[in-house]
């Protein structure tokens, strides 16, 4: 067999409860595809998520559904296999239908018998998809969480999407995934599942790992920074201001705990946070500085008209006129945005993130954990505030004093940001090696034949792959969870 007929058929599919509109995914998945890309450009990618046909479009790669049910904060889309639109019905047959299936719906027992037959059909097709799959990667994002959703959302998918992997003979991959809230007995039980399955693990800070380690000892696995950090395109150095030029601050504010939009209510908690918000937003505009709103996901963005409510009470018009809002609908659109301020402040982990990787400095009103992990590991712990007691006047005091350094700070982050970037790289390189692995060792079942000059290759055409400790020798009959234990030392224990 050549080598090219070798590489062609290496595929690897990425599973992330991604719907097309988090910017924050959308950074991920699109950094995860250019770097397998780079290591190996023969790779065949393709998506499993929550909205396939928006991913799809969004990223060029063929995605399929994550889930066969939708629920509450996680609902998912079905592709269409054949391609085609709908042949047309006449209206009446569509309200009939449409009746019938209200009816339905209302009985029990047979919409516990649509959900089971749904299941069914998903898991055959989700099966058979699969079975050409070296390496299902769980690519990042906080997929270890039962907030939304529930136990029957998100942490049923990894665990029946990797019984079925394993069940396929493909390989199961976990890269650099965050923890967040695991309460349910039934979540941790599908977690499990999921993770002991796995034979390479990697979580994106400390606590992750420590909470995985908690639902199983199987679960061990390296410290890998984000998937956001490594990508391409960015400018991480500190942009140069002119003395005296006026100064424009992106504020991106949260739907937390709002009771329309957040799966866990707290509307009082919610009002709080605005009112302190907007008391700072109106003496920042009063003080001439320019202020965008902007945000990373979409429930964000509709918040936009209440705070901005909140913060024109008492402005002047010449304040009012600093002062507007901006959608994105893309990665470089928000890019875009960023770039047009100077300091940012924000409490969505990829909104922080992906401004350090824009060269501008943040504040973060940490909503979570990992915000906070985050703002450690860069050293920007002394602008981070919690969105659970954060007072404007303190947030101006810290404001102010990252406006007196954010070129200093900007540029301590840049390092850290490269260094993060070259670790990342150095794990996609290592999935890419796992998925030619698997490929061959499905030869050598078949009993296909291939040559010396195949075996040898290596994903970026370099020959004589050495074989690599831990999961990367992973087998078919490898004891699943048992092979990640002193692998990839350029991660953090």
């Amino acid at each position: 067999m050549k080598v090219e007929q070798l590489r062609d058929s290496v595929r690897i599919a990425l599973l992330t409860p991604y719907d097309g509109g988090n910017l924050g995914d959308s950074a991920i998945q699109g950094a995860l595809i250019a770097n397998l890309r780079s290591c190996e450009p023969h790779v065949d990618l393709c998506g499993i998520t929550l909205h396939p046909a928006r991913t799809s479009a969004r990223h060029q790669i063929p995605c399929y559904s994550l889930t066969a049910t939708s629920r509450s904060h996680y609902r998912g889309t079905k592709e269409r296999d054949d391609g085609e639109r709908p042949l047309p019905v006449a209206e009446a047959s569509v309200g009939l239908y449409r009746r019938l299936r209200r009816m339905a719906r209302a009985v029990p027992f047979v919409r516990w018998l649509k959900t089971g037959v749904d299941e069914t059909l998903h898991a055959i097709r989700s099966y058979r998809l699969l079975r050409d799959v070296d390496v299902l990667a769980i690519a990042g994002g906080g997929q270890l969480d039962d907030e939304w959703g529930g136990s029957w959302g998100h942490p049923y998918a990894l665990m029946k999407w990797t019984v079925l992997a394993r069940a396929a003979g493909s390989s199961v991959a976990f890269l650099s995934v965050g923890a967040c809230r695991i309460e349910s007995r039934l979540t941790r039980l599908f977690l499990k599942t999921a993770l002991s399955l796995a034979c390479y693990r990697s979580y994106r800070d400390a606590e992750s790992r420590r909470l995985a380690l908690g639902i199983t000892p199987r679960a061990d696995g390296s410290v890998v920074p984000d998937l956001g950090f490594s990508l391409s395109g960015t400018s991480i150095e500190p942009s140069i201001k002119t003395e005296g030029a006026p100064l424009f601050v992106g504020v991106s504010p949260i739907a937390y705990g709002h009771a329309a939009l957040w799966p866990t209510a707290d509307q009082v908690q919610h009002e709080r946070y605005l009112e302190e918000l907007a008391g700072f937003v109106r003496e920042i505009l009063r003080r001439g500085v320019s202020v965008t709103l902007f945000s990373s996901s979409p429930p964000d963005d509709q918040i936009f008209a209440d705070l901005l409510e909140r913060v024109e009470l008492g402005l002047d018009s010449a304040s009012r006129g600093r002062l507007c809002a901006r959608n994105s609908e893309t990665v470089e659109e928000l890019f875009d945005v960023l770039h047009a301020v100077d300091l940012v402040v924000a409490s969505r982990l990829h909104g922080v993130m992906l401004s350090f990787l824009s060269g501008r400095p943040a504040i973060a009103i940490s909503y979570d954990r990992k915000v906070t992990s985050l703002m450690a590991e860069l050293g920007q712990a002394e602008y981070c505030l919690d969105i659970h007691s954060f007072k404007s006047d303190d947030l101006l005091r810290r404001f102010f004093a990252l406006q007196a350094h954010s070129k200093v700070i900007q540029s301590a982050v840049a390092s850290t940001c490269r260094e993060y970037d070259e670790v990342l790289k150095r794990q996609c390189r290592d999935i890419t090696r796992l998925a030619l692995r698997r490929r061959r060792s499905r030869f050598r079942r078949n009993g296909d034949t291939y040559s010396k000059e195949a075996r040898d290759s290596g994903p970026e055409g370099r020959p004589g792959i050495k074989p690599v400790s831990g999961p990367m020798t992973a087998s078919a009959t490898e004891t699943p969870g048992t092979g990640n234990r002193d692998e990839m030392s350029y991660g953090k224990r």
